[in-house]
């Protein structure tokens, strides 16, 4: 019998806007984190296979809260708000600094984040910083080259080279298409081996 996710059987939780409403599940969690409109509601409606279900806007900086979502009851999945474009003041910026940067560092903190980069740019002085900042706080990330439907398969390639380098040469960003698809299923199999499910 297979025990990998049930990804359609995802279903929303709570918003969280302070650290003393987030739940003990006892599930693994791994938090979504990217600069704004880099597309990580879309990703993870594709990666849940619900439309919808992960609120997506036009408008940078709509994610306000952390979002939780369960996926077959059995991994929670935390919606980041975006970083390095809000359309909000910058108290109400620097009180979600401070959310995230509470959960990070609490004692539930997520297993694994996934670190979104728009693969049109690569990453970005934002993006470098929560690298650095993920790294001091010993958090495991895993990058992922969003849009990548957006360049042909060489410009593709060049560019997740280019990417791979100015991340150190570590880590390989995961090229996936929220829009065609593509890279899903193998990020899905990412994530259930980096907490566990296989």
């Amino acid at each position: 019998m297979s025990t990998r996710l049930n990804w359609p059987r995802t279903e929303f939780v709570l918003s969280v806007a302070r650290l003393s409403q987030f739940p003990r599940s006892g599930m693994p969690s791994v938090a979504v984190a990217g600069a704004s409109n880099v597309g990580k509601s879309s990703l993870l409606n594709a990666l849940f296979g619900r439309r919808g279900l992960a609120r997506s806007s036009k408008r940078p900086g709509c994610t306000r809260l952390l979002n939780l979502f369960a996926v077959d009851e059995r991994l929670l999945m935390v919606d980041l708000p975006g970083y390095g474009f809000a359309r909000a003041a910058r108290r109400e910026q620097a009180g979600w600094g401070r959310l995230i940067e509470g959960y990070l560092t609490a004692e539930q903190r997520p297993d694994r984040v996934l670190l979104l980069l728009d693969i049109r740019h690569g990453p970005k002085p934002h993006d470098l910083q929560w690298i650095a900042w993920l790294n001091a706080a010993a958090i495991r990330w895993i990058p992922v080259a969003t849009k990548a439907d957006k360049l042909s398969g060489n410009r593709r390639a060049v560019r997740l080279r280019e990417m791979c380098a100015a991340l150190g040469g570590m880590l390989q960003p995961l090229p996936v298409s929220a829009l065609k698809g593509d890279g899903i299923e193998m990020l899905r199999g990412v994530i259930e081996q980096e907490v566990g499910i296989e």
